[in-house]
Protein backbone atom coordinates (compact mmCIF):
# COMPACT_ATOMS: atom_id res chain seq x y z
CA UNK A 1 0.00 0.00 0.00
CA UNK A 2 1.54 3.25 -1.37
CA UNK A 3 0.07 5.61 1.19
CA UNK A 4 1.36 3.05 4.37
CA UNK A 5 4.75 3.17 2.53
CA UNK A 6 4.89 6.86 2.66
CA UNK A 7 3.91 7.37 6.46
CA UNK A 8 6.75 5.35 7.55
CA UNK A 9 8.77 6.95 4.65
CA UNK A 10 7.82 10.26 6.77
CA UNK A 11 8.15 8.62 10.25
CA UNK A 12 11.78 7.20 9.55
CA UNK A 13 12.55 10.92 8.55
CA UNK A 14 11.44 12.34 11.79
CA UNK A 15 13.34 9.83 13.49
CA UNK A 16 16.29 11.11 11.84
CA UNK A 17 15.88 14.57 12.06
CA UNK A 18 15.63 13.79 16.06
CA UNK A 19 18.27 11.67 16.08
CA UNK A 20 21.05 13.42 13.73
CA UNK A 21 20.43 17.24 14.42
CA UNK A 22 20.30 19.48 17.35
CA UNK A 23 17.28 21.62 18.83
CA UNK A 24 18.54 24.74 17.12
CA UNK A 25 18.30 23.56 13.25
CA UNK A 26 15.11 24.79 12.41
CA UNK A 27 15.38 25.45 8.78
CA UNK A 28 14.18 22.81 7.07
CA UNK A 29 14.75 22.07 3.27
CA UNK A 30 12.61 20.26 0.74
CA UNK A 31 14.37 18.76 -2.49
CA UNK A 32 11.32 17.80 -4.03
CA UNK A 33 7.77 18.48 -3.44
CA UNK A 34 5.48 15.38 -3.48
CA UNK A 35 3.97 13.35 -1.65
CA UNK A 36 6.95 11.65 0.17
CA UNK A 37 7.77 15.50 0.86
CA UNK A 38 4.02 15.94 2.15
CA UNK A 39 5.07 13.11 4.37
CA UNK A 40 8.27 14.53 5.45
CA UNK A 41 6.92 17.86 6.36
CA UNK A 42 4.29 16.77 8.44
CA UNK A 43 7.16 14.37 10.24
CA UNK A 44 9.22 16.95 11.11
CA UNK A 45 6.96 18.90 12.06
CA UNK A 46 6.65 16.81 15.07
CA UNK A 47 9.85 16.78 15.84
CA UNK A 48 10.04 20.86 16.51
CA UNK A 49 8.86 23.40 15.61
CA UNK A 50 10.21 24.52 11.76
CA UNK A 51 10.86 26.85 9.20
CA UNK A 52 10.37 25.25 5.61
CA UNK A 53 12.18 25.91 2.29
CA UNK A 54 11.16 24.46 -1.27
CA UNK A 55 12.40 23.79 -4.33
CA UNK A 56 11.01 21.37 -6.78
CA UNK A 57 10.93 21.88 -10.96
CA UNK A 58 7.31 21.43 -10.81
CA UNK A 59 5.05 21.60 -7.44
CA UNK A 60 6.83 23.75 -5.06
CA UNK A 61 4.15 26.84 -5.04
CA UNK A 62 1.48 24.30 -4.23
CA UNK A 63 3.49 22.37 -1.91
CA UNK A 64 4.78 25.15 0.15
CA UNK A 65 1.25 26.50 0.53
CA UNK A 66 -0.40 23.54 1.01
CA UNK A 67 1.99 22.66 4.01
CA UNK A 68 2.18 26.32 5.70
CA UNK A 69 -2.01 25.90 5.85
CA UNK A 70 -1.78 22.70 7.47
CA UNK A 71 1.21 22.63 9.85
CA UNK A 72 0.85 26.49 10.59
CA UNK A 73 4.58 26.91 9.87
CA UNK A 74 5.94 29.71 7.45
CA UNK A 75 6.82 28.02 4.13
CA UNK A 76 9.48 29.86 1.26
CA UNK A 77 9.74 29.06 -2.01
CA UNK A 78 12.94 29.43 -3.75
CA UNK A 79 14.33 29.33 -7.38
CA UNK A 80 17.56 26.33 -7.35
CA UNK A 81 18.24 23.87 -4.91
CA UNK A 82 21.66 26.00 -4.45
CA UNK A 83 19.88 28.60 -2.76
CA UNK A 84 18.07 26.31 -0.72
CA UNK A 85 21.30 24.41 0.49
CA UNK A 86 22.37 28.11 1.56
CA UNK A 87 19.04 28.63 3.91
CA UNK A 88 18.80 25.42 5.10
CA UNK A 89 19.91 23.43 8.58
CA UNK A 90 17.99 20.34 7.40
CA UNK A 91 17.34 19.00 4.26
CA UNK A 92 15.39 16.67 2.79
CA UNK A 93 15.47 14.95 -0.61
CA UNK A 94 13.02 12.94 -2.17
CA UNK A 95 13.68 13.12 -6.06
CA UNK A 96 12.96 10.39 -8.46
CA UNK A 97 15.15 11.13 -11.14
CA UNK A 98 19.14 9.90 -11.37
CA UNK A 99 20.95 12.96 -11.08
CA UNK A 100 22.62 14.35 -7.83
CA UNK A 101 20.73 17.27 -6.64
CA UNK A 102 22.66 19.24 -4.62
CA UNK A 103 26.87 20.03 -4.34
CA UNK A 104 29.19 20.21 -1.35
CA UNK A 105 30.22 23.87 -1.62
CA UNK A 106 26.18 25.03 -1.72
CA UNK A 107 25.61 23.42 1.88
CA UNK A 108 25.93 25.53 5.35
CA UNK A 109 29.50 25.76 6.55
CA UNK A 110 27.53 25.58 10.12
CA UNK A 111 26.71 22.18 9.78
CA UNK A 112 23.81 20.57 7.61
CA UNK A 113 21.61 17.44 8.17
CA UNK A 114 20.79 15.73 4.85
CA UNK A 115 17.78 12.99 5.01
CA UNK A 116 18.04 11.02 1.39
CA UNK A 117 14.73 9.27 0.40
CA UNK A 118 15.23 9.27 -3.05
CA UNK A 119 17.34 6.47 -3.53
CA UNK A 120 15.54 2.75 -3.22
CA UNK A 121 16.95 1.47 -6.63
CA UNK A 122 20.33 0.89 -8.08
CA UNK A 123 19.75 3.25 -11.05
CA UNK A 124 19.01 6.32 -8.61
CA UNK A 125 21.48 9.04 -6.82
CA UNK A 126 20.31 12.26 -5.19
CA UNK A 127 23.70 12.45 -3.20
CA UNK A 128 27.09 13.19 -4.73
CA UNK A 129 29.84 10.79 -3.67
CA UNK A 130 32.30 13.95 -2.57
CA UNK A 131 29.42 14.94 0.15
CA UNK A 132 28.82 11.06 1.47
CA UNK A 133 33.11 10.77 1.64
CA UNK A 134 32.61 14.06 3.72
CA UNK A 135 29.85 13.15 5.61
CA UNK A 136 28.96 11.65 8.85
CA UNK A 137 27.34 8.43 6.71
CA UNK A 138 24.81 7.20 8.72
CA UNK A 139 22.21 4.44 6.65
CA UNK A 140 18.98 3.03 7.64
CA UNK A 141 20.27 -0.98 6.25
CA UNK A 142 23.67 -0.25 5.28
CA UNK A 143 23.36 -3.96 3.24
CA UNK A 144 20.43 -2.29 1.53
CA UNK A 145 22.05 1.32 1.47
CA UNK A 146 25.08 -0.64 -0.27
CA UNK A 147 23.12 -2.01 -3.27
CA UNK A 148 20.07 0.31 -3.76
CA UNK A 149 20.98 3.57 -1.51
CA UNK A 150 23.56 6.49 -1.83
CA UNK A 151 26.01 4.66 -0.75
CA UNK A 152 25.90 2.88 -3.37
CA UNK A 153 27.67 5.63 -5.83
CA UNK A 154 30.40 6.58 -3.06
CA UNK A 155 31.22 2.87 -2.94
CA UNK A 156 31.55 2.43 -6.61
CA UNK A 157 33.34 5.59 -7.08
CA UNK A 158 36.32 4.41 -4.42
CA UNK A 159 35.70 6.97 -2.24
CA UNK A 160 33.90 5.30 0.59
CA UNK A 161 34.33 1.43 1.77
CA UNK A 162 31.45 -0.06 4.17
CA UNK A 163 34.04 0.29 6.93
CA UNK A 164 33.57 4.39 6.28
CA UNK A 165 29.86 3.98 7.10
CA UNK A 166 29.61 6.07 10.81
CA UNK A 167 26.65 4.52 12.17
CA UNK A 168 23.31 2.40 11.35
CA UNK A 169 20.19 4.74 12.12
CA UNK A 170 19.39 2.51 15.07
CA UNK A 171 22.39 2.48 16.28
CA UNK A 172 21.97 6.38 17.23
CA UNK A 173 18.49 6.23 18.27
CA UNK A 174 19.18 3.79 21.02
CA UNK A 175 22.52 5.79 21.60
CA UNK A 176 25.57 3.19 20.64
CA UNK A 177 26.57 6.30 18.90
CA UNK A 178 26.13 9.89 18.99
CA UNK A 179 24.02 11.87 16.63
CA UNK A 180 25.30 15.60 15.72
CA UNK A 181 28.43 16.47 17.60
CA UNK A 182 29.42 19.55 15.94
CA UNK A 183 29.35 21.45 12.13
CA UNK A 184 29.35 18.45 10.69
CA UNK A 185 27.49 17.26 7.53
CA UNK A 186 25.48 14.17 8.19
CA UNK A 187 23.50 12.55 5.58
CA UNK A 188 21.03 9.68 6.78
CA UNK A 189 20.27 7.15 3.95
CA UNK A 190 16.77 6.10 4.16
CA UNK A 191 15.54 3.09 1.90
CA UNK A 192 12.92 1.56 3.68
CA UNK A 193 13.02 -1.48 5.72
CA UNK A 194 11.22 -4.46 6.45
CA UNK A 195 10.82 -3.80 9.97
CA UNK A 196 9.75 -0.66 9.59
CA UNK A 197 6.65 -1.97 7.50
CA UNK A 198 6.14 -4.37 9.96
CA UNK A 199 5.67 -1.56 12.80
CA UNK A 200 3.77 0.42 10.78
CA UNK A 201 0.93 -2.39 9.92
CA UNK A 202 0.57 -3.32 13.40
CA UNK A 203 0.13 0.09 14.28
CA UNK A 204 -2.79 -0.03 11.30
CA UNK A 205 -4.17 -3.22 12.69
CA UNK A 206 -3.82 -2.29 16.40
CA UNK A 207 -5.96 1.11 15.28
CA UNK A 208 -8.40 -0.83 13.10
CA UNK A 209 -8.76 -3.30 15.85
CA UNK A 210 -10.22 -0.88 18.44
CA UNK A 211 -12.77 0.29 15.63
Amino acid sequence: NRFMTDLRTGAAGAVAMKYCSSPEQDVVGFIGCGAIAKNMARAAATVRPIKGVAYAIDGAEEFAAEMSAELGVPFEVVSSAEELCGKSDIIYTQTPGASTVLEKDWLNPKGVTIIASGSDQPTKCEIPPDVLAASKYISDLTKQTSKVGELRSALKAGVMTEADVYAELGEVVNGDKAGREGNEIIVVDLTGTGAQDAAIGRVAWDKLSQL
